[in-house]
């Protein structure tokens, strides 16, 4: 709140791959793939994620419809899982293979793995630990699969590890674009493999301008250097956009997942 304000020095970061290298992977993804390797049998995916979340605080205040609500750290994550499945639900009905880009360790892709089988499960990320992390987690998972992705890169080897067509999703990913429109576009290089598009991501354009809650998620975004262009860029590619939502969840209030459903 301090920083949102003015009142507490914040220099705000130029979110790149810089950036992201030295949050993600050699800070969060690093520390998670460490805990792993000291708790070994006992670091199961739920297990990382608890430890993710962990904190001080056993209540945390989240998001839904613009309301506020405060509840345990548990419940949270239920929510937003639920969330996940609900949102995915209509765009994986009738297909055969779901591709995330940006997937971390692959928490996503287990918590979908769960509610519908008899899929295959194809992760894209960044960091080298999260990779090595999903690596070690799904060992004995023939059909979650992590893969090297760079959002920047001129091309994406991820859509030459499958035949066929997959429903593609993010989730708090193309957040860390500040600007999607220099890289989103890659898609439709790929657009005979892809039946449709679903990123629960914060929507910058879809937050209130008029409330006090919303003034605050707009300087949020803008303080952490956070993407403000995806809904205005997907509707620059002549795409058909079969439904936006706004807040479905919030885990962190400032910073909620909207929802935009697309294709070609």
């Amino acid at each position: 709140m301090a920083r949102l304000l003015g009142l507490d020095p914040f220099n705000k970061p130029v979110r790149n791959v810089a950036k992201v290298d030295a949050e993600y992977d050699k800070d969060k993804y690093a520390k998670l793939l460490a805990y792993y390797c000291q708790a070994k049998r006992g670091a199961t995916v739920q297990a990382i994620k608890a430890r993710e979340r962990s904190t001080l605080h056993r209540e945390t205040c989240i998001s839904k419809d613009g309301q506020l609500f405060v509840t345990s750290l548990g419940s949270s994550q239920r929510l937003e899982d639920e969330v996940l499945v609900d949102a995915l639900a209509e765009p994986i009905a009738t297909a055969t293979i779901v591709v995330e880009l940006g997937c971390g360790y692959g928490y996503n892709l287990s918590v979908l793995k769960e509610a519908y089988p008899n899929r295959v499960w194809i992760g894209g990320e960044y960091s080298q630990n999260a990779i090595k992390l999903a690596s070690l987690l799904f060992a004995g998972c023939n059909d979650i699969s992590v893969f090297p992705f760079n959002w920047y890169d001129d091309s994406w080897p991820i859509f030459d590890t499958f035949k066929g067509k997959a429903v593609v999703f993010t989730r708090h990913s193309a957040e860390q674009l500040p600007l999607a429109r220099d890289v989103l576009p890659t898609l439709r290089k790929y657009r005979e493999k892809i039946i449709g598009v679903v990123h629960l991501e914060p929507i910058y354009e879809l937050t209130d301008e008029e409330s006090t809650l919303g003034l605050m998620r707009r300087g949020y975004t803008l303080l952490n250097d956070y993407n403000t262009d995806l809904l205005t860029t997907i509707k620059t590619m002549g795409v058909k956009i079969l439904k936006t939502q706004y807040d479905l969840f919030g885990g962190n209030p400032l910073n909620p997942t909207s929802l935009i459903y697309w294709r070609f």
